[in-house]
């Protein structure tokens, strides 16, 4: 599973050599621990085989009734989530903004932490009127 997790991150990054061995260390971690596997297959089947009331409505059908200011942020080369999806979401919830962060794959709050924060303060701005200060500051 090492094998797995280590191309995962790889592959959700737009340019996979600047992943440190850090990084790769902190997705593959949790890969280490006894049972994850069975966890993974159990969750995955129960959402494909879905056995909750058909009275309950599924996420995917009340998007439209999200009546808060919501931001998605996604990266142009995202090999994990293509950004057509991020953009299927921001038009299925009214009134979303959709960043999409050029050079960048899945984990944009990781590789391009400052532009993140750019786009996260601009928005909370625009939604909530938050001064003009710096709110965020990335981790180095």
């Amino acid at each position: 599973m090492d094998k797995f997790g280590v191309t995962g991150v790889r592959n959700a990054w737009y340019d996979p050599s600047k992943v440190t061995d850090h990084v790769i260390q902190g997705y593959t971690k949790p890969l280490r621990s006894k049972g994850w596997e069975t966890a993974l297959l159990e969750y995955t089947i129960s959402m494909i085989t879905d056995t909750s009331p058909k009275s309950r409505v599924p996420v995917s059908k009340r998007l439209s009734e999200i009546s808060c200011p919501v931001l998605v942020v996604t990266g142009d080369t995202d090999r994990l989530v293509p950004a057509s999806n991020a953009e299927r979401l921001a038009r299925a919830i009214p009134g979303a903004t959709l960043e999409v962060i050029k050079n960048c794959g899945h984990l944009p709050q990781e590789e391009r932490a400052e532009e993140f924060l750019s786009v996260v303060e601009r928005f909370l701005q625009r939604a909530f009127g938050t001064p003009d200060e710096h709110v965020f500051q990335a981790a180095v």
